[in-house]
């Protein structure tokens, strides 16, 4: 398992706090101190989700009721940039964009981190002087070998791109 943290970084552009898998103070040309894979998950929470409890919501509810989501065989297909693809307790997260931005990751773990996000947006995520605190990820891969991994397993839905 990999550890890693989404961490908030003030955009001054935006006026709030925007999930980040980089610190404030790192050169975006370089390979990030974290690696891709927290890239990835805190991209597409900014991404695919941004800044609605309703989508959270929608996912909670999503993943905690598979059978009944609008995609019960786990095959959730694409949103503004990632790949959301579901396999039994697995998630593949990712890019065909970048071949570094994929992520596997249990169902419990990102169950985890949606809710830790959800609290950070019913926060007061636009006041500069109050950061908000950095959500722990716990997941299983990241790069081409979470697309291993999760092609891998018995019933993927297999990555639509090969990095």
């Amino acid at each position: 398992m990999l550890n890693k943290k989404i961490i908030f970084n003030w955009s001054k552009t935006l006026d709030m706090f925007r999930p980040s898998g980089s610190f404030s103070d790192e050169n975006i040309r370089h390979r990030p101190k974290q690696g891709y894979g927290i890239i990835a998950i805190a991209s597409w929470l900014s991404s695919d989700l941004q800044c609605s409890i309703n989508s959270v919501n929608i996912w909670i509810s999503n993943l905690t009721d598979l059978e009944n989501s609008p995609a019960p065989d786990g095959m959730f297909g694409v949103g503004n940039a990632f790949w959301v693809l579901i396999t039994g307790d697995y998630i593949f997260i990712g890019t065909e964009y970048s071949e570094e931005q994929q992520i596997l990751i249990t169902k419990e773990q990102l169950l985890y981190v949606l809710e830790q996000y959800k609290a950070f947006l019913e926060g007061n995520y636009k006041d500069p002087n109050n950061p908000p605190d950095p959500i722990d990820v716990e997941f299983i891969a990241e790069g081409q070998e979470a697309i291993d991994v999760y092609n891998g397993l018995e019933g993927s839905h297999l990555v639509p791109y090969a990095c």
